[in-house]
């Protein structure tokens, strides 16, 4: 559904786009066709196989688990930026300096109650699982912490029989000071690969699993390989480095790399484009650029993958620049061209990176509008989806029951067998067993997690 104030100049893009490639010859190479998958002919951009929603998810934050954490500053790890965290501000919220602010406010990405309201939304919006932005298996800086919360959130989504995989980000080799240890960078590396095959704790590394991802029926994977993202490369940068770190595994992991940045990966993913941001004054990214961006990498080799993979974002912030998140129509833009692609796989950038203004995760400054977006979307390709808007309200003041500890035994009774039902597909017994909390679903408030209510 395109905007109608961006129809006028869209359709004059169309018309230029459309010379163009009439006068190119209609080369199907490189620069070839900028729409390349059209409609398959049910006349709404649908693709009649849905694509696997997955959301990028950032496993990284330490925070508290309830109310009485809230004031102690060893409770905060760096993402929430330490101490400054336990500070209250004088409208209830902790004083953390990201542009969206988290409905449950900072948290803790291994909390049992958080995992289940965030798992819930996925569910109730119609995302199908996770993407993680995965360090490694091994202790170092914070990276063995973290492995822990993504094997917590990871035993939460196999629970709910949502699906996952991860996003490896070699770039921790550099941060581990690696850059001239060529060989201690590889042992290091080919010890994550092989925590992924075999989950089983290595000297270096960190937690165990009972069913290792890669061998995981719940694992994405393409034509029996395991989905191994890679952000970059940064690192491990030529095909011999990836044959090294994949020699001795069962399956040879299906390689996605960053923007086309190997031609030997098997895919590729599209991120926020913040090399574009230094062209402009302020360091704005216009929707013209954006189609220039999205539209290279729909005409390069990543259309005739036999595996297919883009992202989506509503917005994008950092010192480099910003895409502005223009009241939710980045998101729906971007997602109308994916859709023109019929890939395999959107990712959906991203969950909860609150850094970079481009997390879904409910907040106060854009409330539910992403969830209840991909919510209308899934709609359209399945009837039998009946999640509703009402729905999405229900986990967060599951969430804020359990975190203020105020949740007495009949209504914590009935969060878990809500939760429980959710878990299992059954809509009707999440609905009355969320009733019985006694719990007022406002439509119109937020209802955030405040220090000060």
């Amino acid at each position: 559904m395109r905007k109608e104030r961006r129809q006028g100049i869209i359709a004059l893009l169309f018309v230029i786009c459309y010379l163009l490639f009439v006068f190119s010859g209609c080369s199907n190479g490189e620069n070839g066709d900028p729409n390349p998958n059209p409609d398959p002919g049910n006349g709404n951009g649908v693709h009649p196989n849905p694509p696997l929603l997955l959301v990028h998810y950032m496993p990284w934050f330490r925070g508290p688990s309830d109310i009485t954490e809230e004031s102690i500053t060893s409770t905060y790890g760096y993402h929430w930026r330490n101490a400054r965290a336990a500070e209250t501000l004088p409208d209830g919220r902790a004083d953390i300096p990201f542009a969206q602010y988290p409905l449950t406010g900072p948290y803790h990405s291994s909390n049992p109650d958080l995992l289940d309201y965030q798992v819930s939304l996925f569910i109730i919006a119609g995302i199908d699982g996770v993407i993680f932005d995965w360090y490694g298996a091994y202790n170092s800086n914070d990276f063995g912490e973290n492995q822990g919360y993504t094997i917590a959130m990871a035993d939460t989504l196999i629970r709910a029989g949502l699906q996952f995989c991860v996003m490896y980000e070699d770039n921790t080799l550099n941060m581990m000071g690696l850059q001239s240890n060529r060989e201690e960078g590889m042992r290091r590396g080919k010890i994550s690969m092989d925590w992924l095959e075999n989950g089983t704790a290595a000297a270096e590394s960190f937690g165990t699993v009972s069913t290792p991802w890669f061998k995981h029926d719940l694992y994405v994977k393409y034509d029996g390989r395991p989905l191994l993202f890679n952000f970059g490369p940064q690192y491990f940068n030529t095909k011999a480095d990836w044959d090294t770190l994949f020699e001795g595994l069962g399956n040879r992991p299906y390689y996605v790399d960053l923007d086309n940045r190997n031609a030997f990966a098997d895919a590729s993913f599209p991120w926020p484009p913040m090399h574009m941001s230094g062209q402009l004054e302020p360091g704005i990214v216009t929707m013209v650029q954006l189609d220039g961006f999205m539209g290279a990498f729909y005409r390069s080799r990543q259309r005739n993958r036999p595996y297919k993979i883009t992202s989506v974002w509503p917005a994008f912030d950092s010192h480099l620049g910003r895409i502005e998140y223009n009241n939710g129509a980045v998101f729906d833009h971007l997602w109308e061209m994916a859709i023109d692609f019929e890939p395999n796989i959107i990712q959906l950038v991203t969950w909860n990176d609150f850094q970079e203004g481009t997390c879904i995760e409910p907040s106060i400054e854009r409330g539910y509008n992403e969830l209840e977006y991909i919510q209308s979307r899934v709609k359209e390709w399945d009837s039998s989806f009946s999640y509703t808007k009402e729905d999405l309200r229900w986990p967060l003041e599951f969430y804020k029951l359990r975190y203020t500890q105020t949740a007495t035994a009949a209504q914590e009774a009935a969060i878990k067998a809500a939760t429980d039902a959710l878990f299992a597909g059954n809509v009707a017994l999440y609905r009355e067993k969320a009733a019985e909390t006694g719990v007022t679903i406002d439509m119109n408030d937020v209802k955030p997690l405040l220090r000060n209510n």
